[in-house]
């Protein structure tokens, strides 16, 4: 099918001229006019809904596309995105993906109907240019712009570790997820440091099931006084299937989360936490919004990343006296 490039290079005009003519907006001459609406007839171009809203910034939708298993972590996140996209005058518009194929499915959909679309998992090169990371936004070459699971998880790993723990089990989404990938760099990193070895059963894989991956490590033979979770709800179910199996918390199995939802001061014992930094992280993402509905990229501080804070509560106890 013609692309809007195409009618550019027929019509010999800018492609933001081809725009301005396909959007009505004035300032364009009458045989530069003419000149696109004659090329336009020749190749039979349609424009497509995405390319006219993205040109004149008419779009009043924000996207969203968030995992199905995140539904937990999108409580807290999507009534503050609500707010924040509602004082640019636009909506929301959110559709939850199973795997990679929906997802990429959901933001092709979404990209037609929306000034911008957010996704939670990095953007890879080949989207479209009005889809934006939540929590990544780094430049080509940048590692660790944006949120830096691999220091959460480093965070972490120290601080169970001062507890006295040697043993602690890893519980990520999957291989193939960025942020897993980034949380296991960093428990790797701390292990080296403490001059402890690495042991891959204690690398817990939630593979969307969640309560299977606990069960295998609950019913393996690998020894385990600390479980590291990426969220919240990953630890609550921790929490409820080591109960079943008459395994106490803490007393011999400390749990620390990676987010800090409000469901972490709820459970029992309350979750300690290194806390998501959901407002500077929206800060951003709106920042970024913002700059695409106004047609100007917005510029990153190369390397900036965003941490978040270490929330102790009773979840983690002390045992060096007790080894």
């Amino acid at each position: 099918m013609p692309t809007i490039d195409d009618v550019a290079k027929l019509a010999n005009v800018s492609r933001a001229t081809v725009s301005r003519v396909l959007t009505g907006t004035r300032g364009v001459r009458d045989d530069s006019r003419e000149a696109v609406l004659k090329a336009v007839e020749v190749l039979d171009y349609r424009p497509s809904f995405a390319a006219q809203t993205l040109a004149s910034n008419t779009s009043s939708y924000i996207g969203m596309v968030l995992p199905a298993n995140e539904a937990s972590f999108s409580a807290t996140l999507l009534p503050r995105l609500s707010l924040a996209v509602k004082a640019l005058n636009k909506s929301l518009l959110i559709q939850y993906v199973n795997d990679e194929y929906e997802q990429r499915t959901a933001i092709q959909n979404l990209q037609h109907q929306c000034a911008a679309v957010v996704t939670l998992s990095n953007v890879s090169s080949d989207m479209p240019g009005n889809v934006i990371a939540f929590d990544a936004f780094s430049a080509k070459g940048s590692a660790h712009q944006g949120y830096n699971y691999a220091f959460a998880a480093e965070s972490a790993c120290r601080y169970v570790l001062g507890k006295g723990h040697r043993n602690i089990a890893l519980l990520v989404d999957n291989e193939a997820d960025t942020a897993s990938k980034q949380m296991l760099e960093g428990y790797r990193s701390v292990l080296q440091n403490y001059s402890l070895p690495f042991n891959r059963q204690l690398l817990v894989m939630a593979n969307n099931n969640i309560e299977q991956a606990l069960l295998k490590l609950i019913n393996s033979f690998t020894k385990y006084t600390a479980i590291i979770a990426k969220r919240d709800s990953y630890a609550a179910e921790a929490m409820r299937l080591l109960r079943e199996f008459n395994i106490a918390v803490p007393q011999e199995v400390s749990i620390i989360s990676l987010e800090d939802s409000p469901l972490a001061s709820l459970l029992y014992p309350p979750l300690t936490c290194i806390s998501y930094p959901v407002e500077e992280l929206l800060e951003s993402c709106i920042q970024r919004i913002r700059s695409l509905i106004d047609g100007h990229a917005l510029f990153m501080e190369e390397g900036k990343s965003v941490t978040g804070r270490l929330v102790a509560r009773a979840s983690v106890i002390d045992i060096t006296h007790a080894q």
